[in-house]
């Protein structure tokens, strides 16, 4: 192997193995979040205001998915953006309610309820 293949070669792996930290440590601090918002949330109602579906930016065949729900805490109004399944698009129509969870430290922090409980 040449000199220059084992230097690309290496780079490669170091790339690599930044990408994997990377992502490891990115769902370890999603995971914390979810864990959180289990224990200390608070849940909610909130209502399906828009549906929203637009190109995917890098793959402009495919389509996104998007609800946005309203919800309400100590009167103060705020809206929590997720993008879905083309299924669950089609199935939810504008005014659909669902259950969401919010933290009381910072309510634009929030979650379906639903997906919390595995972190019960």
């Amino acid at each position: 192997m040449s000199p220059a293949a084992i230097i690309i070669l290496g780079i490669v792996l170091v790339i690599v193995v930044i990408g994997i930290i990377g992502y490891n440590a990115l769902r370890s601090e999603e995971e914390t979040l979810m864990r959180r918002l289990a224990a200390e949330g608070i849940a909610v109602q909130a209502e399906v205001v828009r549906r929203e579906q637009n190109q995917n930016p890098s793959n402009p065949i495919r389509m996104q998915y998007w609800l946005v729900f309203r919800y309400t805490v100590s009167g103060m109004p705020y809206e929590y953006r997720e993008m879905v399944t083309q299924t669950e698009f089609e199935n939810t129509p504008e005014g659909a309610q669902i259950s969401l969870t919010y933290l009381p430290s910072d309510p634009r922090i929030v979650a379906r309820t639903q997906s919390l409980l595995p972190y019960r």
